[in-house]
């Protein structure tokens, strides 16, 4: 979809210091390898056409991949000029070595400010006080609504609070026999409709994430090492379960593509769910739906997981061009001009700053109702163990909600075991 640019962005957008030096050409690793790919080379294009001294050359493979290979390039003196890294590996490949910092002096001479970004968002890249990315991509996770199933349950209002959200799920839970939640007879394994399946698996973990950060804690505590057993932590999960064996407004063994196939066929209100659903859920015939940001569930705040992407530097050789990385920093600069982020977002991505995401283009598009609650997302980054914390704590996730263990049991076990492979982990990271 072609965007039409409102003045306001068009704009918004710090004059961009020019790079005056011989002509170089850039290497731009990256890993938007689908429907994404082409408006990324679209703008790659724009980039090389407004500027005839700098020739970028992108270079789109798998993520995997490239998580692979850029501590072997790095390593061998052969790092691209530019790379694109996710929230989740990020912090990972700086504790390596593996990527250079921005300084002050770097991004105020590139006309690139930090201020103009969602705060979390940019804190996504930071480490130990130093900026070492600049963010080119957000995502975040999102709550859906079926209208006529709200409506037909009696609720009016799309819940925003715990209480709101509990009130609409006991109205949306109906047997096959056509009793709610609490009433004589009800059989929670013979629904016909239900609020929203709590999910186990990674997209669990995320949900429950998510209310740890809404409950003021976070995975890992200021030590950097696992903490699941705080009492927020605890809170959360147990949240969760309560929905299944509780409050029964949940279908037990529930898995993301059940409960998304379920919010297709119109059977539950709410579907948890990241805001790359919404172009799938468009396309369903007689699904009128609205997307929203996640209400606040937990006890504290409002938060939602968030997952990004940054433009890096990665670390070169001691001969390398100076010159290359001044034209480096010119394409990330307006790369994320709020002009080239606006483009961006057509290819599903959410705005990555506030003045983009006020654009008059979004008016009429429903995913402008995640916008509110763009300044409360978070990703699970800052500390370079992502994948052993993450790993064990979507097990632990899952145990408890599949009634395999307590929600104590199960979060202290998995603490102890992302405890052991922090421990490994440290050994070689700093």
């Amino acid at each position: 979809m072609l965007r039409i640019l409102s003045l306001t962005v068009l704009l918004s957008g710090a004059a961009l210091a020019a790079y005056t030096g011989p002509k170089v050409q850039l290497t731009y690793l990256h890993g938007f390898t689908g429907p994404d790919r082409p408006v990324m080379e679209k703008l790659i294009s724009q980039f090389n056409a407004a500027h005839p001294n700098i020739e970028v050359k992108g270079q789109a493979q798998p993520w995997g991949t490239t998580w692979q290979q850029l501590g072997p390039l790095v390593a061998s003196g052969r790092s691209p000029d530019v790379v694109v890294i996710n929230e989740d590996q990020v912090t990972s490949f700086i504790a390596r070595g593996a990527l250079t910092p921005l300084t002050t002096a770097e991004l105020s001479t590139a006309g690139i400010s930090k201020a103009r970004f969602y705060g979390p968002l940019w804190a996504t890249a930071d480490y130990k006080g130093a900026s070492y990315g600049v963010p080119v991509h957000s995502v975040a996770l999102a709550m859906y609504y079926n209208k006529d199933l709200l409506a037909k349950s009696g609720v009016t209002k799309v819940p925003t609070t715990r209480a709101e959200y509990l009130a609409a799920a006991q109205k949306c839970t109906v047997d096959k026999g056509g009793k709610r939640p609490g009433e004589a007879g009800f059989d929670a394994k013979n629904l016909n409709t239900w609020a929203a399946g709590v999910v186990n698996g990674w997209m669990g973990g995320t949900i429950a994430y998510s209310l740890v950060r809404q409950n003021g804690v976070d995975l890992v505590d200021k030590s950097q090492n696992a903490a699941f057993t705080s009492a927020g932590a605890r809170e959360a999960v147990q949240f969760l379960v309560d929905q299944v064996q509780k409050y029964q407004v949940s279908p037990a063994n529930a898995t993301e593509q059940s409960e998304i196939a379920a919010f297709r066929q119109g059977k539950t209100c709410f579907n948890f769910n990241g805001v790359w659903m919404l172009e799938q859920y468009k396309g369903q015939s007689g699904l009128n739906f609205g997307v929203t940001s996640l209400p606040q569930l937990g006890t504290k705040m409002n938060a939602a997981w968030g997952g990004s992407s940054h433009l890096t530097l990665p670390r070169q050789r001691a001969s390398y061009d100076k010159n290359k990385r001044a034209a480096s920093l010119e394409f990330i600069a307006w790369m994320t001009q709020p002009a080239q982020n606006l483009t961006w977002t057509a290819a599903g991505g959410l705005p990555t700053q506030p003045t983009v995401a006020k654009d008059k283009s979004y008016d009429n598009n429903p995913v402008s109702g995640l916008f509110e609650g763009l300044p409360n997302v978070y990703a699970t980054s800052g500390y370079p163990w992502v994948g052993q914390v993450r790993g064990a704590w979507d097990g632990a996730v899952e145990a408890a909600v599949l009634g395999k263990k307590s929600v104590e049991k199960a979060l202290a076990d998995a603490q102890n075991e992302a405890s052991k492979q922090i421990a490994q982990a440290r050994q070689t990271i700093k």
